[in-house]
């Protein structure tokens, strides 16, 4: 199997942090994962207190911005985006094959505390789940 790499994108780098610490856990080898965002990357305690509900930790890596190169270099681009509140980015056709949407709500956007912390225990399990049936869709082909 040749070596892939799977980028995943998100507005803020939250939901796309989270997605990364999710593949992290996934048995690969041959896969690097990076994150990134397309807009300005936001931080929060909510990302590494939702983590460590599930034993992980947040990546350590900054928040790689989409240049031509990097969605050339990249195997598989997932883009999650709310599409309540964002409109997700446009590649260029000539990525289409290797762009998957997913469309899950952006946490941040609950102003109320305790909403805010039940919304992120949502996302994070969606996105648990989103991880998973990507290994199976698109990494063991």
């Amino acid at each position: 199997m040749a070596h892939k790499l799977i980028y995943f994108l998100s507005q803020s780098h939250i939901r796309s942090s989270i997605a990364h610490a999710w593949a992290k856990k996934l048995p690969l080898r041959d896969v690097t994962f990076i994150s990134g965002s397309w807009s300005k990357a936001r931080d929060t305690n909510f990302v590494n207190d939702v983590l460590h509900e599930f034993s992980m930790e947040a990546p350590n890596s900054f928040s790689y911005t989409p240049s031509q190169k990097l969605l050339e270099d990249a195997d598989l681009i997932v883009t999650i985006y709310d599409s309540t509140h964002e409109i997700a980015p446009h590649f260029p056709d000539t990525f289409n094959k290797k762009v998957v949407y997913w469309d899950i709500e952006d946490p941040e956007c609950i102003s109320e505390l305790p909403t805010k912390w039940a919304h992120y225990q949502e996302v994070c399990d969606i996105i648990a789940l989103s991880v998973k049936q990507l290994k199976k869709a698109f990494i063991e082909v």
